[in-house]
């Protein structure tokens, strides 16, 4: 991190993630660190930078593909797993062309791993796709490995673009109609898809991504999303203390997994300040005992 301490940009980042690392080296440091740091960063948590949104290709490569690991282990992708697989099962009855999923911030796309595997035990049959939307290459490195055996036995076919416009979205569709699953990697940030018609997909979804951006970036996001699609999902952790000391106790011996988990945990909104931004056309679904999450399914009016 000493490289970017002369940069303007991440000068307050570095300072923060340098204390995590070094009050991490025992843990009566981070109880410390817990206790009386951590309560200042959320008092001000629209300034935290995780070190997974820096410049560290090789971290965020190690991070996606442990955090992977524990998505697994812990299960905590099963809400919007079990969401994904209802919705598609519903839009296979009405829809004449391939379904077209769109996953914004997808990072390793550990999700659609799991969505494919539990579709493929179900026999699903209609064409599928899977647009996974991110700018970080350490997300698609990862992403493409979790796909490799799938594709080598002809179950699904996998492609990167860098660019998806009405003619682009129109080929892939065509070009999926002959396969079971296809996955694209679409390195590109989010917003570059305003160009696209209303409706381009049938589903958008994301998980985990809101605490990594502003709340006017957030507004924009859920704008645009319900304008290219007709339904969203989103799914994303609950700020509780009981979910800070848990995480700390599982992610102990995984310093990079516990940066994450934890800087996220301080940037998450809290039940309170969840239900309160219930809407109409929104519903919003509280998860978990232990770990604390909400599941928010938003569908556009007729």
């Amino acid at each position: 991190m000493k490289s970017l301490e002369s940069n303007s940009e991440y000068k307050e980042a570095v300072k923060q993630n340098t204390e995590f690392f070094r009050a991490i080296r025992s843990p009566f440091g981070y109880a410390w660190w817990l206790v009386f740091r951590a309560p200042k960063l959320r008092k001000n948590r629209a300034r935290i930078v995780e070190l997974l949104d820096m410049p560290f290709p090789e971290w965020q490569k190690m991070v996606l593909e442990t955090l992977s690991w524990f998505e697994v282990w812990m299960h905590s992708l099963e809400p919007i797993t079990n969401r994904i697989i209802q919705e598609v099962e519903r839009l296979k009855e009405t829809k004449q062309e391939p379904i077209t999923l769109a996953s914004i911030g997808c990072g390793g796309m550990e999700l659609e791993r799991q969505v494919i595997y539990q579709l493929i035990r179900n026999r699903f049959k209609f064409p599928l796709i899977f647009i996974g939307i991110d700018y970080s290459p350490p997300s698609f490195e990862v992403a493409q490995s979790k796909f490799e055996k799938l594709e080598a036995k002809g179950l699904l076919q996998v492609k990167t673009i860098s660019h998806l416009g009405t003619e682009e979205l129109k080929a892939l569709k065509a070009e999926a109609a002959s396969h079971r699953f296809t996955v694209v990697l679409l390195k590109a940030d989010a917003f570059d898809l305003e160009v696209l018609p209303q409706n381009s997909f049938d589903l958008i979804y994301h998980t985990r991504l809101r605490h990594h951006l502003s709340a006017t970036e957030g507004l924009k996001l859920d704008k645009l999303s319900t304008y290219l699609a007709p339904k969203l999902v989103e799914l994303d952790d609950l700020f509780t203390i009981r979910g800070t000391i848990i995480t700390s106790i599982f992610a102990w011996r995984f310093p990079a997994v516990l940066n994450g988990a934890i800087f996220s945990y301080l940037k998450d909104c809290c039940k309170r300040e969840i239900t309160a931004q219930q809407k109409p056309g929104c519903k919003i679904d509280l998860n978990g005992k232990i770990f604390s999450c909400y599941l928010r399914v938003c569908t556009k009016p007729d």
